[in-house]
């Protein structure tokens, strides 16, 4: 699980004639990653099977009608699947039945779109010579004289006086420029042309009919009879739609996996009587494989494994998770695909995604809510992706659900100290059941527990990231570079943990603890002793007055381990930089700051509490003398106030938890850059397996 698949590298080699019946068998298998092989010498990259052109043709023919008919196959749930040789036989009769019932349908839609064009640039025409109020057949149809009719910037008539004073000029304003209709005689016509351009004269033609009116009439008379014809196509066509949809992608089904067997050629090398496929299969199913293809081809087709060869790419990624793991999958490749000998961070974020965004959300209430409002999504988002998002949601809710019993929180704390019930609606009952939380983060003592145990959360998990990032880095580089790279680090972060925890210890945080568990739980989780008042918390030779008797056994855990770490940190930093790698040696610092940072599951959880908290205290004052006694107003306060807060009880947890495993976490051990095994095949969802 922590690991993809193993793969083993394998050659497919046969004789030509046998390349449509090995390609019918890997898709069958559905168990090979093919690689794009390199040309040689005497192999070359194969031509399509001779099907594919006439299979390209009736599948590009068919997503035409799918398109235009908008179906989305995610969105279509199959009553029934069908059979390939069902398919087969009927697939030219169903087009040509498509052609007629669709085709022609969609050209009529194609026929009327392209007419209420023409009837839109007609009226647009009209509009303005409407406008110029001249009948159009005094606008044309002259034999000794010119007529120039359209759109000018500017009125044309003292620059056309100067051409000419034989002339007439018709003008009117048209929005922000004029419609002019300008008459002179042929001879002067180019003259006042280049007139008429420099005012900007845009022609406007004049339409062969008998009044403007009438015409717009008869337009949008014949705009709505094609609305209409248009409605009753569409109807038509969405009850074809109705009917075929299942099997129209049932056909698309086989007619792709019909395109991908005639186009394996393309993948493969070949030479004038023998063929060449490269690939990886699982190691477990590698037996199987081999015998699919050497029974189907008669032995005349060989398997065999690819070892002792150079790999000039690693093998592809397989991710081996269960159900409930694979919903992370969406996350963690979000961040990056695992590299085939990387250690796959997916099963440590399904654990500590859900735990890390319930512990900061924390609340049965709006557990409850995101828990159901996730249920109610995956019924309407069906896509592969959105169902896991939607899991990962559902499983966050509940963890939520969870700490809000641990808590004691049900849109906000049902107790709060120095308030009391009095700050929540159902705070009556749970004064008269005598209710108090399991564990209380909103008191000043839970507060320093919990900041504690996440300070505590921290470091275990940077320090798990760099153990990880060492054994990457020994399978991929050996154990020298794995110890410079990953070991050293681990070291400082370890005497860094131990520095803090001595600091902690000084401070009291120990006997705190065994105090605070013991009388809350009846054992004690700590040191029962605390320690003397007056020692420095952390004691720095030269800087702290008797630094001496603040001296633990943490720091001095710590100490050797820091030196050893500085070794280290030399031994692979100075070949590398110089001198000036040294410098480096601040980014122990970095990953000081990194376990500060996992105190936001404290913090973003107590924002939310006491938001609640806000929003129920000034619900409830608004609602019941002696406040103002306005209740449906409280109503609305709560319910917006809580719609809010459960809007940023979504994102903030969920941003958050995943910036602690994408930051503080899988910076450590997880590099990335692998590709994902897609095996020679796609799964069937309309089509039977025969």
């Amino acid at each position: 699980m922590l690991k993809p698949v193993k793969m083993v590298k394998v050659s497919v080699v046969g004789p030509k004639e046998y390349l449509a019946t090995t390609s019918e068998t890997l898709h069958r298998v559905h168990a090979v990653h093919i690689e794009d092989p390199a040309e040689e010498e005497y192999f070359k990259i194969g031509e399509p099977l001779e099907k594919a052109s006439t299979v390209s043709r009736y599948l590009v023919l068919l997503r035409s009608y799918i398109s235009h008919l908008k179906i989305d196959p995610d969105k279509v749930i199959p009553r029934r699947k069908y059979r390939a040789s069902e398919i087969e036989a009927e697939i030219q009769n169903k087009l040509d039945y498509f052609q007629q019932e669709i085709g022609e349908r969609i050209e009529k839609l194609r026929q009327l779109a392209d007419r209420v064009k023409a009837l839109d640039e007609e009226l647009l025409a009209i509009e303005p010579l409407k406008a110029l109020g001249i009948p159009p057949r005094l606008l044309k149809g002259y034999k000794s004289i010119r007529s120039f009719v359209g759109i000018v910037k500017e009125d044309p008539t003292e620059k056309i006086r100067e051409v000419t004073s034989d002339f007439e000029v018709i003008i009117k304003p048209y929005g922000k420029e004029f419609i002019v209709a300008v008459f002179v005689r042929t001879e002067q016509g180019d003259d006042v042309f280049r007139v008429l351009q420099e005012c900007g004269y845009k022609e406007v033609s004049v339409p062969d009919i008998e009044d403007y009116e009438a015409r717009i009439k008869e337009i949008e008379a014949e705009k709505a009879s094609i609305a209409d014809e248009k409605k009753r196509i569409e109807a038509e066509l969405e009850e074809i739609k109705r009917r075929e949809v299942e099997y129209m992608l049932a056909m698309e089904e086989y007619l792709s996996i019909e395109l991908d067997k005639a186009e394996l050629p393309l993948r493969a090398l070949v030479s004038k009587y023998a063929f060449m496929i490269v690939g990886y299969v699982p190691a477990k199913q590698y037996e199987k494989v081999k015998a699919e293809i050497e029974s189907a081809t008669n032995g005349r087709v060989i398997v065999e494994l690819v070892e002792g060869e150079e790999e000039e790419s690693e093998p592809p990624t397989l991710l081996a998770n269960p159900a409930y793991v694979k919903d992370f999958e969406v996350l963690s490749t979000t961040y990056a695909i695992p590299k085939y000998n990387e250690i796959d961070p997916t099963a440590i974020m399904a654990v500590f995604f859900p735990l890390f965004f319930g512990m900061m959300l924390g609340d049965v209430g709006y557990g409850g809510l995101i828990a159901l409002l996730a249920l109610f999504l995956k019924t309407k988002f069906k896509t592969e992706g959105w169902q896991k998002l939607l899991n990962v949601a559902l499983y966050s809710g509940i963890v939520s659900i969870f700490f809000g019993f641990i808590y004691g929180e049900i849109f906000g704390p049902l107790y709060v100290p120095g308030v009391g019930y009095s700050a929540h609606f159902l705070g009556g009952w749970a004064e008269s059941v005598h209710f108090h939380p399991i564990f209380d983060r909103v008191e000043e003592m839970g507060v320093k527990v919990l900041l504690f145990l996440v300070l505590v959360v921290g470091m275990f998990k940077i320090l798990w990231g760099f153990a990880m990032g060492f054994y990457n880095v020994y399978n991929e580089h050996g154990f020298v570079e794995a110890v410079l790279e990953k070991g050293c680090w681990f070291l400082g972060v370890l005497a860094l943990a131990l520095a803090i925890l001595g600091f902690c210890y000084n401070l009291g945080v120990f006997a705190d603890l065994y105090e605070f568990t013991l009388h809350h739980y009846g054992v004690g989780i700590g040191l029962p002793e605390h320690p003397p008042e007056d020692i420095p918390p952390l004691p720095i030779p030269g800087l702290v007055d008797g630094w001496q008797a603040g001296v633990n056994i943490y720091y001095m855990a710590a100490l050797p381990l820091v030196i050893v770490w500085f070794i280290l940190f030399l031994k692979a930093e100075i070949p590398k930089m110089g001198p000036f790698g040294i410098i480096m040696g601040v980014e122990l610092l970095t990953w000081f700051g990194q376990i500060i940072s996992y105190a936001r599951l404290l913090a973003i959880g107590l924002s939310s509490v006491y938001i609640a908290f806000v929003i129920n205290y000034l619900g409830l004052k608004i609602a019941l003398p002696p406040g103002m006694a306005l209740l449906p107003l409280a109503l609305v306060i709560m319910l917006l106030g809580h719609f809010v807060n459960l809007i940023l009880g979504i994102l903030d947890p969920g941003l958050q938890s995943l910036r602690l495993h994408y930051v503080e976490f899988f910076t450590k051990f997880f590099e990335g850059g692998g590709r994902l095994f897609k095996p020679f095949g796609r799964r069937k969802r309309f089509i039977e397996d025969e």
